[in-house]
């Protein structure tokens, strides 16, 4: 088991990886694990550029300055190019705040930090992931990040004279831990962390350190058992296989669904640790990963990585809804053109060219020049001096800008939910005033943040004398058993046992259901019976409310902008329309609840009302794709919910 100078397979295992993922950001139905691909670089890139620090270490020749300035000719040129790139579409396309966002994530991506950005953003208000246009570059963070600690980490082990295999390996299932450990707790987090990342790249490092060691330990006893199994062309073949079977299977069989990375992750890396091991020699890599076109495609592979999601995702933004496959088909052709044009006009001659000085500072400058425009686009709320955002339609995208970002914090209680708003953290606790009792009737609010959005409303029909008491918890619908397991922390455990401990002590008039989703996976009247165990008089349920994506006010103003928008169809999500036909159906004479309908109350046969009758100027009942407006919730109360809160 040797370290080639240069393995053109490899350079086609580059492209199986490029190609799975923009198969599934193309057409995620086909390629539903696409995503592996991520996961196929990572070990990859372990492998090749762990071989360079270590042959260099145990040669005595290792310079951080060399190694640095190679990884600014390689990564650089091509990043700022598709930064700039994005600046400049997002310039003449996005309104203020969507650009804003934009800024943000140029600098991140300049600075190598989008994971930690990307983690921060995530939480229940955040937009829909495929409306950003650099949201790929995470794993780039991820990379970087590994090579700022790792080839010190290689050089301190070295001169301390500790075993580089046996380093390799410690990191890996360090890392590996946290990778476990985190999937229970924290979806998102473990997605997006570096260190629970690295085990991935370390897994290719390993490899690198098995192939480079010098000494007679454990690193040689692990090359010598390597070189026995490939030994033969029938076992190097069969371990090349066996590799291509778990990443191609990893890219069809894993989905969105799985708990991922956790020991999903394993198989891809496996598959592709496999693959390398193999050795240039076995057929497969042979005859097809070194085929020239494999080759052509691993050695554009990065560029074709920064072009393709950018290109689809503004094909999103324009669209609102998901392109057509031959506009999908366009832009993974456009992301091939620019690939080739970036990798054959900029990318090679700044990275193989000639080798002058002021090269790797000028790109830094560019860099940072870049982070520091992006940051200064975030700082001032995309431009709003540009003349796109001096408009009627920028004006009313802002002002639903402004009820998600601060106009739910009042009359939506948030403090009534076990989620820290903005973030995936969990509350422990909270306040008794939530699931107070009052003088007169008391009513239970009890769901998600579909829940919290009826609350304005249910209070305003409220009597003084009667409380609405809540636990409402974003992410977390009802449930006898917490049934949410891809929810971290316990949240929905914590609040769901809150909450029946709470009804059984209140002893409520009456105990109102609402949720977004899984309305089908809920056995109502079981709930139902349950609730009305522990003391409550009656149980209302809620169905689901209408819902238009990527959001309504996005699809007023770019398909019903100078027109009437009272009742807007496009956009609407009509599985909701179809899901409250069999709730209707199947709950409608229950003798345990009472269904209502708010999709019958809002929509007909295939539009729904988006704006609250007699407001002027015309209010959206919602400020994203599907949370009622506060002002919105009254009405809907008013319309959908009063007869049912009315004494009896």
């Amino acid at each position: 088991m040797s370290a080639p100078s240069y393995r053109a397979d490899i350079d086609g295992l580059r492209a199986i990886a490029v190609l799975a993922v923009v198969g599934f950001h193309a057409f995620p139905t086909v390629v539903p694990g696409g995503f592996i691909g991520v996961d196929v670089f990572f070990v990859i890139s372990g492998y090749l550029i762990s071989t360079i620090i270590l042959t260099g270490v145990n040669a005595g020749r290792f310079s951080f300055a060399t190694f640095y300035a190679r990884r600014i000719r390689r990564i650089f040129p091509a990043l700022a190019a598709v930064l700039a790139a994005c600046a400049a579409a997002g310039w003449f396309l996005l309104y203020g705040e969507p650009f804003s966002q934009l800024g943000k994530h140029i600098a991140g991506g300049a600075g190598f930090v989008s994971n930690f950005v990307l983690w921060r953003e995530a939480g229940y208000f955040d937009v829909t992931a495929d409306t950003k246009p650099l949201l790929h570059l995470w794993s780039l963070g991820i990379e970087e990040q590994f090579y700022l600690a790792w080839p010190l980490m290689v050089f301190l082990a070295w001169r301390a004279g500790l075993n580089l295999v046996a380093l390799t390996i410690v990191v890996f299932a360090v890392s590996f831990a946290f990778n476990i450990e985190g999937i229970r707790r924290d979806l998102v987090g473990t997605f997006y962390a570096p260190w629970t990342r690295f085990w991935e790249l370390t897994a290719g490092s390993a490899l690198a350190a098995i192939v480079t060691d010098q000494g007679t330990g454990l690193g040689v006893q692990l090359r010598r058992a390597a070189d026995a199994l490939r030994a033969r062309p029938g076992r190097r073949d069969l371990l090349a296989m066996a590799g291509l079977a778990l990443v191609v299977g990893s890219a069809l069989g894993i989905d969105r669904t799985r708990h991922f990375p956790g020991l999903w992750a394993l198989l891809p890396v496996a598959g592709t640790v496999l693959l390398i091991t193999s050795g240039p020699e076995a057929w497969l890599n042979r005859a097809v990963l070194a085929h020239r076109v494999m080759v052509g495609i691993g050695l554009i592979s990065y560029p074709l990585y920064l072009w393709h999601w950018p290109l689809l995702s503004f094909a999103r933004l324009l669209h609102l809804e998901t392109p057509s496959a031959s506009i999908r088909l366009a832009a993974v052709a456009a992301a091939f053109v620019l690939a080739w044009i970036t990798y054959t006009a900029i990318e090679t001659p700044i990275r193989f060219g000639r080798r002058r000085a002021w090269v790797v500072p000028l790109l830094c400058v560019v860099m940072a020049t870049g982070a520091g425009a992006g940051a200064l686009t975030f700082a001032n709320g995309g431009f709003l001096g540009r003349p796109l955002n001096r408009t009627e339609k920028a004006s009313f995208l802002r002002y639903y800008e402004s009820i998600r970002r601060t106009g739910i914090e009042g009359p939506y209680r948030l403090e009534c939910d076990f989620m820290e708003l903005g973030t995936d953290a969990t509350k422990d606790a909270i306040p008794a005033s939530c699931t107070q009792k009052g003088p007169g009737r008391t009513l239970f609010l009890w769901g998600d943040s579909y829940a919290q959005a009826l609350a304005p409303g249910i209070r305003t029909l409220l009597p003084p004398s009667d409380v609405l008491a809540q636990v409402a918890t974003s992410h977390c619908r009802p449930g006898i058993v917490p049934i949410d397991p891809d929810v971290p922390g316990g949240r929905c455990r914590r609040a769901n046992d809150h909450a029946l401990a709470r009804i059984a002590d209140l002893d409520p008039d009456l105990v109102i259901l609402a949720q977004r989703a899984a309305h089908d996976a809920t056995d109502w009247p079981a709930l139902a019976a349950r609730l009305r165990e522990l003391g409550a008089r009656d149980v209302l349920v809620v169905g689901p409310a209408p819902e238009w994506s990527p959001s309504l006010p996005l699809v007023v103003t770019s398909q019903y902008w100078g027109r009437n928008y009272d009742r807007v169809s496009y956009g609407l999500d009509r599985q909701r329309l179809a899901l409250d036909r069999a709730l209707k159906a199947r709950l409608g004479q229950s003798p345990v609840l009472t269904y209502v309908s708010l999709i019958d109350a809002l929509c007909g046969a295939d539009a729904c009302t988006a704006v609250i009758p007699g407001s002027d100027p015309p209010e959206l009942i919602t400020f994203d794709a599907g949370h009622f407006t506060p002002n919105a919730s009254r009405f809907i109360a008013r319309l959908a919910l009063a007869r049912y809160l009315a004494r009896n």
